[in-house]
């Protein structure tokens, strides 16, 4: 009987853990078009270092695990967050001059640069469908940079940059999350994104005095740094604990789809045919990384740093 209750309960926290994996999903999925909207008028690094300090105000209940602290997860998140902010802002600067949609594809590609780092860095075999994948993504971008009238847009190219940045981070958070606290490594993570946003704002002295800080302005970063930022951390690193990685790395695939059709809702973005063509051979090339890795988890478990 008690491991008959013990089963049931497991069972509706896996179903919670995917319901909450999809909310993350769709919740990055709506940052990308809010995050090119807000960065017309805001400045890059001074929005970087204010949605992360708005997101470190969400993890003050976490706080007291602070006294748990020490030098070890001091230099794993400065290391990992260095990664995060490169990444994030290269991403936010690329959106500047391309959609909201296409960033979303174009950065799920990290998906497929992880075998390479694993394969160049750590002598992991490649699968055939890597292989595959990389044929299909290369096509896909090919798709992409002549997308719309004006061809090669260099947004693309500077987003397609973040995406190696992602890898690097998905490998070494990956081996982190399980050495250390987890809550006070994030916040590390945050105070070292939010505080390298602020540094870099004032060493190239942007000028973020001529934008209006109205009610709706602090709606919308209250959004980005609360729910965007602290809940999905937090729905991620508890729902992981509930649900397998071949699982989540499925549904995390979803992200470029949402940040397709909030780009459309919400900024009225429209493909053309090779817009849509391209991003349908990287979305397939994603899948097919994705499924490969569900076929060979305890493999990837084995990289070593």
């Amino acid at each position: 009987m008690a491991e008959s209750t013990k089963s049931k309960m497991s069972s509706e926290r896996s179903k919670i853990a995917i319901f909450l994996l999809i909310m993350t999903t769709i919740l990055w999925g709506t940052s990308f078009i809010i995050t090119k909207n807000i960065t017309e008028d805001v400045p890059i690094f001074f929005y970087i270092g204010l949605r992360f300090a708005i997101a470190l105000i969400g993890f003050i209940p976490f706080f007291p695990h602070l006294k748990y602290l020490n030098k070890r997860i001091l230099l794993m998140g400065l290391g990992t967050g260095m990664l995060y902010f490169f990444g994030f802002a290269i991403q936010t600067i690329g959106l500047q001059t391309t959609t909201a949609g296409k960033t979303g594809f174009i950065t799920g590609l990290s998906v497929i640069v992880v075998p390479f780092i694993a394969w160049l860095g750590f002598k992991k075999p490649l699968n055939k469908r890597i292989w595959a994948a990389v044929i299909l993504s290369i096509g896909g971008m090919a798709f992409l940079l002549l997308e719309g009238a004006s061809g090669i847009i260099i947004g693309d190219l500077i987003v397609l940059i973040c995406a190696f940045f992602w890898a690097f981070y998905i490998i070494y958070n990956d081996k982190f999350v399980r050495l250390v606290d987890i809550y006070n490594y994030s916040i590390v993570q945050i105070a070292v994104i939010c505080s390298t946003g602020f540094i870099c704002s004032f060493l190239i002295q942007e000028s973020y005095g001529s934008f209006s800080y109205s009610p709706d302005f602090w709606y919308v970063m209250t959004y980005m740094g609360i729910g965007v930022m602290t809940l999905t951390i937090l729905f991620q690193n508890w729902s992981q604990q509930h649900v397998g990685p071949s699982q989540t790395a499925i549904i995390f695939s979803l992200e470029p789809v949402f940040a397709a059709l909030f780009g459309f809702l919400i900024g009225n973005e429209i493909l053309s045919a090779f817009g849509w063509v391209g991003c349908g051979l990287i979305f397939v090339a994603i899948l097919i990384t994705v499924f490969k890795n569900t076929n060979n988890t305890e493999e990837n478990k084995e990289i070593s740093i």
